[in-house]
């Protein structure tokens, strides 16, 4: 927020320099006279580069490019002189004016789009998610994968996914820090289901577990060397789109439990374990090996960035 009303007012201030430059003459008689077309490009640039949202995907330089050739096209159009004597002191001028008040713009809309983001995934469920579902609701479905994965004796995985909300520290009045706390909950738990809808492979399913704060991605055809490589690219994607550590425990059909539930709890208790060797041994939530204990202890791998790709079989 205080950023965002720096850029307010630094525009503010800009604009009203941008307008009243003629009448800045200090005691002395101004030397610039800048076109009446100027002023109304510089308003228009200004309007259009807040209210078009697409400009923020771009690099600042795309709006400052579009808005030069505009500005030499009018000048043109208009039969305007831009060169030879005082005139290129003017046409300079003009165009660092018009120019800085693309870029300031540009900063402005920048910082609104990204408000309102974090606005939107703090207090709304993105529909966009509709890959993720909530644990009870998908049942059947995680019914459906076991019996398929024991009738056709293929490998099915689980990943228990919690972010490490510890991680962000605060030095806040007792209320203040858990209002805080909460919001930035719910910020990186929507964020983490849209980013895992977003990357994980299309044969996995995304279960929700909204009241524990963490997800469970079921992998079919998923044996314990691809697992391994699965949590790698999981942990890579969350560094990487949410910029907070997360820690996985996970585990393997038939070799470890013969039901979902059974699954779970395994993946659940080497989370735990997982969290409480971290606590102790203050090492990194990133780091993930398969053991008999379930303790992590290996850095996260590049070769999982190619799990997406190289996949599984495909469901039978």
């Amino acid at each position: 927020m205080k950023k965002l009303r720096l850029l307010i007012i630094g525009l503010s201030i800009w604009i009203a320099i941008f307008f009243n430059i003629e009448r800045l003459d200090l005691g002395k008689e101004n030397a610039i006279d800048i076109d009446t077309l100027v002023y109304i490009l510089g308003l228009m640039a200004v309007i259009s580069v807040i209210a078009v949202r697409s400009f923020h995907r771009y690099s600042v330089f795309v709006p400052i490019g579009i808005w030069s050739g505009i500005y030499l096209l009018s000048k043109m159009l208009l039969g305007r002189p831009l060169l030879g004597g005082v005139y290129t002191y003017l046409s300079i001028t003009e165009l660092t004016f018009l120019l800085v008040s693309v870029w300031a713009a540009y900063l402005l809309a920048l910082a609104l789009y990204e408000f309102e983001e974090a606005v939107e995934r703090i207090t709304f469920r993105e529909n966009s998610n509709k890959r993720v579902q909530e644990l009870a609701q998908a049942y059947d479905e995680i019914q459906i994968e076991i019996f398929r994965s024991r009738h056709h004796h293929h490998p099915m995985s689980i990943i228990v996914v919690e972010p490490v909300l510890d991680a962000i520290q605060t030095s806040l009045h007792r209320l203040v820090q858990e209002i805080q706390q909460a919001m930035v909950s719910s910020y990186v738990i929507n964020n983490m289901a849209h980013t895992l809808s977003k990357y994980i492979r299309r044969t996995d399913f995304v279960l929700e577990q909204r009241e524990r704060g963490r997800f469970i991605i079921l992998c079919p055809d998923t044996n314990s060397s691809d697992l391994e490589l699965m949590v790698e690219y999981v942990k890579s994607v969350a560094k990487e789109q949410l910029g907070a550590p997360i820690t996985c425990g996970a585990a393997t059909f038939p070799n470890e439990a013969i039901t979902f539930e059974e699954l779970l709890k395994k993946a659940e208790t080497q989370l735990e374990g997982i969290k409480h060797h971290s606590r102790n041994e203050s090492e990194d939530p990133y780091s993930f090996t398969r053991s008999d204990n379930g303790i992590a202890s290996e850095e996260v791998s590049p070769k999982a960035e190619a799990l997406p790709i190289s996949g599984a079989s495909s469901r039978s």
